[in-house]
């Protein structure tokens, strides 16, 4: 009869071996979290960066993005729920401080060929 599992087949040893190396090279769903976490932190730290300007700001961490799977760690503090008029507010900002640095470069008008024709 063949093992149906690779457990079956490792020994306490062997099984010890792999958990060892994956703590020193991650393999695995750990690994792509990790990945994926590192992709979200540069996304969001241009983000921040670019609607920032010159001012200092806070970036994110890569550590920020990765999942907490175990129940035993502390929860992370609440976070507010925004209501729709604050969203509009803060997307509102942001379009106002694009005309604005826009109008600075005298580009105050959308290029010719994305402005509507007039029929006729």
């Amino acid at each position: 009869m063949h093992p149906k599992y690779l457990l079956d087949q490792l020994s306490a040893y062997e099984l010890t071996e792999w958990e060892m190396y994956d703590r020193m090279d991650p393999i695995g769903e750990s690994r792509a979290d990790f990945r994926m976490a590192e992709l979200a932190s540069l996304m969001v730290n241009i983000a921040i960066k670019w609607a920032a300007g010159k001012k200092p700001v806070k970036l994110t961490e890569i550590t920020d993005f990765m999942p907490q799977w175990d129940v035993t760690a502390p929860k992370q503090m609440e976070v507010k729920k925004q209501s729709i008029p604050d969203m509009k507010k803060v997307l509102l900002d942001i379009v106002n401080a694009q005309n604005k640095k826009a109008k600075k470069r005298g580009i105050d008008k959308p290029p010719a060929n994305l402005t509507k024709k007039k029929d006729g």
